[in-house]
């Protein structure tokens, strides 16, 4: 799925957020000051945003579709910026325990076949006091804000994705994964339970999604 749609992947997140996307991908980066120095590590990297928004910092983006990494570096060398590239999956990262000092994930983790085993394979490759990231979609707290999200993507979410995609579907499958993905609050709860420690929570842009950085807790 993730294949066909990447041509239009970017697209998709503009819409599914209402163009927020961009400034809150600028608040997952900025959440980077709370990492010791080192290496990060742009999980589900996508088409590659994130990570060729890293400054200072040597960079790895790993995503399991092959498609959305060929965008990836496509977009590196129009833009001149350096990073590596290189195919992952959340759940058998290709990297050594103790790799990275940060990891940051923007729209990925509620695609993750198992959440949990996701986040304990994620605190495997941290250095200790190394620091997790998340940009997520979830349902919206807030009733008037879920309902309002629900008919945009209803109605224009959907109906556009079945025009200008050869797979229609997923634009539906997308909305709907928000809808059965934990909220933010439980979210958190999984991560504590594999070893993290919380430093931040937070709605963005009145509950469409949230910034959540853990550190790898020690002991």
């Amino acid at each position: 799925m993730f294949g066909v749609i990447a041509p239009r992947y970017d697209l998709l997140n503009h819409l599914l957020s209402l163009r927020r996307d961009v400034s809150w991908r600028r608040r997952l980066v900025a959440a980077l000051s709370l990492a010791p120095e080192g290496m990060v590590l742009d999980l589900a990297t996508g088409t590659g945003d994130v990570a060729l928004a890293v400054r200072d910092r040597r960079v790895v983006g790993g995503d399991f579709c092959l498609d959305m990494l060929a965008l990836s570096q496509g977009k590196a060398r129009w833009s001149r910026r350096a990073a590596g590239w290189t195919a992952a999956d959340a759940l058998a990262l290709p990297f050594a325990d103790g790799s990275f000092a940060a990891v940051t994930i923007a729209f990925g983790v509620r695609n993750f076949a198992d959440l949990a085993a996701g986040f304990r394979e994620i605190r495997r490759v941290l250095a200790p006091s190394g620091v997790l990231a998340i940009l997520e979609l979830h349902r919206p707290r807030w009733r008037a804000v879920a309902a309002a999200i629900g008919l945009w993507n209803r109605l224009v979410v959907t109906p556009l994705g079945t025009l200008i995609s050869p797979d229609g579907g997923a634009y539906a499958y997308l909305p709907a994964s928000v809808d059965t993905f934990p909220d933010r609050v439980e979210m958190a709860g999984v991560l504590v339970g594999e070893g993290f420690s919380m430093l931040e929570s937070n709605d963005l842009s009145g509950g469409i999604a949230a910034l959540t950085v853990a550190r790898r807790s020690e002991g």
